[in-house]
């Protein structure tokens, strides 16, 4: 059975002086690892017993349970179909995409006798090499055939049929097969689609249009929807009629302010133009002349969909219609919207100004503000008298009741302000809100921000005030630990750890475990560092091992780790050896639940055997996955039915995502709490892969770079998707954009276009050497590197010359881009897991983070001191 624990054998683990780790910890795959050319996702999180002996159970990752027992899940168990010895040659055609070779091979295979259940799936296989290869009524007619056989994917083979013979023009054919899919298969919310294309083609125009407004009332990917939409709005321009022209035109609208950075605008202004032109004035003059609503509407909607300029533009005539020119709920949302565009847009100061018209159009406070803010507010700052008048408070004219919107306005505003430095003006508007709205979600947020604008304006001891209320003015504040925090970095930025010893108790006994990535283990950090500091180093070494124990590979982990090394060599292997030993003897817990019995979970692994990782995890949305509502035990066996699948962007996200949820899904204990030792590793394996881990493991090698730096980019950059391309036109794996590509390439002789860049080959090779050109800039900090990959090499280098002497843990929380800032924790995080899960010779790098920022740098500055 198929346990929650390391590979056979792997529990015994050893730690000599110099924390090298035994083979057992640095294996890198188990027993029925996918295939090379899949990567190199390694054990399940929960490995296996020996294997039973033959015949013990049928074949399958499902094993029955007794009597009243839940049946269990060992995926050791599971096979892919093309990894079937009898079809080694197709296997090999398909890895070399030739599909009609493959194919061939196939119904050779097929021509000798074979169990029912081998057919079935040999057959379902066949369908799909076909419609790969170009051949889609012979693809449809292997699916026929599939669906004859019966079995799990009858209905996906019905529904691959209907769906080919739909593209193939042969209607008739494919409703008969759409009709056959039962109700009950995650794919049957797209049977919409194929009926609607069918029903077109036979010229049933209103029947078409019935199931595509179903379809596209359904929640989908803009890859999905906006095609669909477009192929609608055309079918009804076919059929001429000024409803049809009508529909038409919202629904390439729809297209047009909704997709997500314009994808499919340009088709749809043009069925748009095509469909008003056949309107007479009296129709077309309402889509021509707007109202100020739908104007709003499509103001938000461009937002949404990140069309920034084309926002901005409507919020042009928006600004320009009577109705926003009083305070109202209206007006206070247009100003709002074009602040949030001209913000987007990067005109800052532009976005500042405006946000003051923007508090004036949302009307006045709240009647019941003062008298609330009596008590909650008491804290709130004395602004300086020279910050505009437009911000310091709303229109003592006004009348009515405030704009709904009126605090989100007023927080955003202060924010517009604190981005470019106007910090007397941020401070007033952050007091603002806090004032009129001591109870809303966003107070706490504009007292953390106000005092921060305070202290820029050199108002400490405000600053302190007002950081050391919270607590207290905000008893359920989520942003009273960065508070608190902000507060105690304040202290050991200016020397005085003494004074940060009292805030960060305070937060580490309101928050005494934080779990986000950013934060797990900063108090205790930090407060061990403190008492270090001021004299009390077993205080101090006793917070520090800490933090070893119980935020395993963590950015704060590896910073004490580096730390404790540092002052007690002795006490940081102990702690690591210890940590390690208890994590890797934690006992065995079996995957069981009730749901592997259930038809998704059983349609899911069969999918995940054809190679079909989409329509595997459809099926598995069926059960919770994607809801973050399965049980733990489902969400590990999704993860590796993905992972075996060559899904590695997939699987891992699945793990990501269910941590991340609200409530999050309990993953074997949280598996982020432990080391990826005994029954935790395969866990860690899961939400830490190495694919193309040939590529890697040469190009690392060619550029001098750590394997697990690479991996820990990727994974940051990507989530390991070669296709990825981001709204900043960087592409592929490790993210590149065009010219730094084009620059690093050239000498190299390799292709730098964005198609290039989607190549695995192309972009591992560039990303690395890249590194490898930014770790040469920092050679007396190698880790600098990682901050300068997102923000680019000449900001690191700005930032030691402004910091020369900062240890590296206080010039990390300082670094100015907040995007940086969490880049760099999350990629050292990713480097300390890769490291010691995979290497496990000794620490490396992120377990030896240099205490100075820069090394040379501080030693510079020193030396010419008097």
């Amino acid at each position: 059975m198929f346990r929650l624990d390391a590979r056979s054998g792997a529990a015994a683990l050893a730690l000599v002086s110099t924390l090298a780790l035994t083979a057992a910890l640095g294996a890198s795959s188990c027993a029925g690892a996918p295939s090379a050319q899949r990567g190199a996702t390694a054990c399940p999180p929960l490995c296996p017993q020996p294997a039973p002996p033959p015949n013990a159970a049928p074949p399958g990752p499902v094993v029955p349970g007794t009597p009243g027992e839940a049946p269990g899940f060992d995926p050791e168990r599971l096979t892919l179909v093309l990894d079937d010895p009898r079809l080694a040659q197709v296997q090999k055609l398909v890895e070399q995409e030739a599909y009609a070779g493959a194919a061939t091979a196939m119904a050779q295979v097929l021509s000798a006798p074979l169990s029912p259940a081998d057919a079935a799936a040999f057959r379902y296989q066949l369908g799909r090499l076909r419609a790969l290869a170009g051949d889609p009524v012979g693809a449809a007619k292997e699916y026929d055939a599939a669906a004859a056989a019966g079995g799990p994917l009858a209905d996906h083979a019905r529904f691959a049929a209907a769906d080919l013979l739909a593209k193939a023009g042969q209607p008739d054919a494919a409703l008969e097969r759409a009709r056959a899919v039962a109700s009950d298969v995650a794919i049957a919310d797209e049977l919409d689609r194929i009926v609607a294309g069918a029903l077109a083609d036979k010229g049933d125009i209103e029947g078409a249009a019935a199931r595509w407004r179903a379809y596209l009332a359904r929640s989908w990917p803009a890859s999905t929807w906006v095609p669909e939409a477009i192929r609608f709005a055309r079918a009804l321009l076919r059929h001429p009629s000024e409803d049809h022209a009508e529909e038409a035109i919202r629904i390439a609208r729809r297209v047009i302010d909704e997709a997500p950075g314009g994808a499919g605008a340009g088709e749809a202004k043009e069925i748009q133009d095509q469909a008003l032109s056949t309107l007479p004035f009296a129709r077309r003059k309402p889509f021509l002349d707007p109202g100020p609503a739908d104007l709003l509407a499509r103001a938000r909607a461009l937002l949404a969909s990140r069309q920034d300029k084309e926002a901005l533009a409507v919020t042009d005539a928006l600004i320009a219609l009577p109705e926003a020119q009083a305070p109202s709920a209206f007006a206070c949302d247009v100003y709002a919207a074009r602040g949030e565009a001209l913000g987007r847009l990067r005109r800052r100061a532009e976005a500042a100004d405006l946000f003051g018209t923007a508090i004036e159009r949302c009307g006045p406070a709240a009647p019941a503000a003062s008298a609330a803010s009596a008590t909650a507010g008491a804290s709130a700052p004395a602004v300086a008298a020279s910050a505009p008048a437009a911000a310091a408070s709303a229109p003592a004219a006004a009348s009515g009741a405030p704009a709904p919107r009126r605090p989100e306005t007023l927080y955003n505003a202060g924010r517009a302000s604190f981005r470019v430095d106007r910090h007397a003006e941020a401070a007033t508007r952050f007091a603002l809100l806090e004032k009129e709205y001591p109870d809303h979600r966003l107070a706490d947020d504009a007292r953390y921000l106000g005092a921060r604008a305070l202290l820029a304006l050199g108002d400490q001891a405000q600053f302190v005030q007002l950081l050391t209320a919270m607590p207290d003015d905000f008893p359920s504040g989520d942003m009273v630990a960065d508070g608190l925090f902000e507060l105690a970095l304040f202290e050991m930025e200016r020397g005085d750890w003494a004074g940060a010893v009292r805030p960060l108790e305070r937060a580490l006994e309101r928050f005494p475990h934080e779990r986000a990535y950013q934060a797990a283990g900063r108090l205790p950090y930090y407060l061990g560092r403190a008492h270090i500091e001021t004299g009390s180093p077993d205080k101090g070494k006793a917070l520090l091992e800490q933090v070893i124990r119980d935020y395993p590979l963590s950015f704060y982990m590896a910073l004490a780790h580096a730390r404790l090394a540092d002052v007690d060599p002795a006490a940081a292997q102990r702690a690591l050896s210890a940590a390690l030993e208890r994590d890797a003897s934690a006992p065995y817990t079996e995957l069981k639940s009730p749901l592997f019995a259930h038809p998704a979970f059983t349609r899911a692994v069969e999918l995940a055997r054809q190679g079909e990782a989409k329509l595997s995890r459809r099926e598995l949305d069926q059960l919770g996955v994607g809801g973050k509502t399965a049980p733990r035990e489902v969400v590990w066996a999704s993860a590796f039915l993905l992972a075996r699948t060559g899904a590695l962007p997939q699987s891992y996200s699945i793990l990501r995502t269910a941590m991340a949820a609200p409530a999050a899904v309990e993953l074997a204990g949280e598996w982020v709490d432990h080391y990826p030792v005994g029954r935790w590793r395969g866990a860690w394996e899961l939400a830490y892969p190495r694919p193309f881990a040939g590529l890697v493991a040469a190009e690392t090698k060619r550029s001098g770079i750590p394997e697990a730096l690479a991996y820990a980019i990727m994974r940051e950059e990507s989530a390991f998707d070669p296709r990825v391309a981001s709204p900043a036109q960087a592409f592929g794996l490790m993210q590149l954009i065009v010219p730094t590509a084009k620059r690093v390439a050239k000498p190299l002789g390799l292709p730098w276009s964005a198609d290039a860049l989607r190549r695995p080959e192309v972009n591992i090779a560039l990303g690395c050497r890249y590194l490898s050109e930014l770790r040469g800039q920092f050679s007396d900090n190698p880790l600098l590197a990682i901050p300068a990959y997102n923000a680019g090499g000449g900001a690191p280098k700005r930032w030691i010359a402004e910091r020369p002497s900062q240890s590296f843990d206080l010039w990390v929380e300082r670094i100015p881009y907040e995007e940086t800032r969490l880049y760099t924790k999350r990629v050292m995080t990713s480097l300390a897991v890769y490291e010691l899960l995979y290497t496990g010779a000794q620490p490396g790098e992120a377990l030896r983070t240099p205490l100075p920022a820069s090394p040379a740098a501080r030693s510079a500055v020193a030396n010419a001191a008097p």
